[in-house]
C-alpha cells in the first residue's frame, strides 16, 4: 500500500521534499557541528584527525536522519493524507 502511494506523483512530490529536507538539514547542522568544533575547541580544520572528520561527520548524519524522520510526518500527512473536498 505505501509503495504504490509513492509511485503515485504525489508520493514523488513527498520524497522530492524529503530529500529537500535532509539536504537543508546536513548543511545546517553540519555547518553549526564543524563551526562549533572549530570555535569552542580552537582546532582549525587542518589540524583535524581522521578519527574527528569520522566522528563528526556520524553526527552530521544521525541528526539529520532524525530531522528529516520528524519533519516526515506532516510532510506526509500533506503529500499522501487523503484528499478532502470540503
Amino acid at each position: 500500500m505505501v509503495r504504490e502511494k509513492l509511485n503515485t506523483p504525489a508520493g514523488r512530490k513527498f520524497l522530492l521534499a524529503l530529500l529537500t529536507v535532509f539536504l537543508i538539514a546536513v548543511a545546517g547542522v553540519g555547518r553549526v557541528t564543524i563551526i562549533g568544533v572549530v570555535e569552542q575547541y580552537n582546532i582549525p580544520l587542518t589540524a583535524w584527525t581522521t578519527s574527528m572528520f569520522f566522528l563528526q561527520s556520524a553526527m552530521v548524519l544521525v541528526y539529520s536522519t532524525v530531522f528529516t524522520v520528524l519533519l516526515a510526518i506532516p510532510l506526509g500527512i500533506f503529500f499522501l493524507g487523503g484528499s478532502d473536498k470540503h
